[in-house]
């Protein structure tokens, strides 16, 4: 009797070992290691083709709570100038990524942190942005307005190599990026510009985008459009 317990007690401990490896072996990694603020900067040229770096401040920033500065571990934000304009038509560029998106490290999109700064949503639309040998990639399009000040932003995420538009696609692209046994990076991608006239502003983002694709190094392209 004690040589079957015995037996028993092993094969059942054989078979939690056996669980508990097969459960390590499936738990998603990580597949991108974590970059420093100077090599994220450094992705990013001064210069852009016609656009050229011209500060580093003055962008619609989530507010600054707990959960807003464990959101990212590198977030840049510039202003860009187009070589003979005025500041009128400044680009504003934020660049925010995380080598890791977990449930607790969700993109904070331009929905939550422009009405959280006070501006009204006026509009918002998909749209798709170029990138070259006829591909393209889905982005939103909002018209953001606080008193006299309209602000019309163009943004894509990206998960991995996906482009989620929308929370509930965005948690389904981490859910099958785990499946496969890893955890995805991703990065909110947002210009913006103030103008009134938000139908020549989209034309304008869309050229500043095509314009930093093409400044871009490899690097630089695969952070802000994975290997599209």
């Amino acid at each position: 009797m004690k040589l079957a317990t015995d037996r028993r007690r092993l094969l059942m401990g054989g078979a939690m070992l056996g669980i508990a490896g097969l459960g390590q072996a499936l738990y998603p990694r990580r597949y991108t290691q974590p970059i420093s603020s100077s090599q994220f900067e450094a992705l990013f040229p001064h210069q852009m083709g016609e656009w050229s770096y011209a500060a580093a401040s003055g962008l619609v920033l989530p507010p600054q709570d707990q959960l807003s500065k464990m959101l990212y571990e590198q977030l840049m934000t510039r202003v860009y100038t187009q070589d003979g304009s005025d500041d009128s038509d400044a680009i504003m560029l934020l660049a925010a990524y995380s080598s890791q998106q977990e449930g607790r490290l969700q993109v904070h999109r331009p929905e939550v942190c422009y009405p959280a700064a006070g501006f009204t949503i006026n509009s918002s639309r998909d749209v798709t942005v170029a990138i070259g040998d006829g591909k393209s990639i889905p982005a939103r399009f909002l018209v953001t307005q606080r008193g006299p000040r309209i602000e019309n932003v163009l943004y894509w995420t990206r998960v991995g190599n996906d482009f989620p538009l929308r929370w509930a696609e965005q948690r389904i692209d981490m859910a099958i990026d785990n499946l496969h046994g890893f955890v995805p990076d991703g990065l909110l991608g947002r210009v913006s510009m103030i103008s009134p006239d938000s139908d020549n502003a989209l034309v304008t983002l869309d050229g500043f985008f095509r314009s930093m694709l093409g400044a871009l190094k490899p690097p630089g392209r695969k952070m802000l459009i994975g290997d599209r």
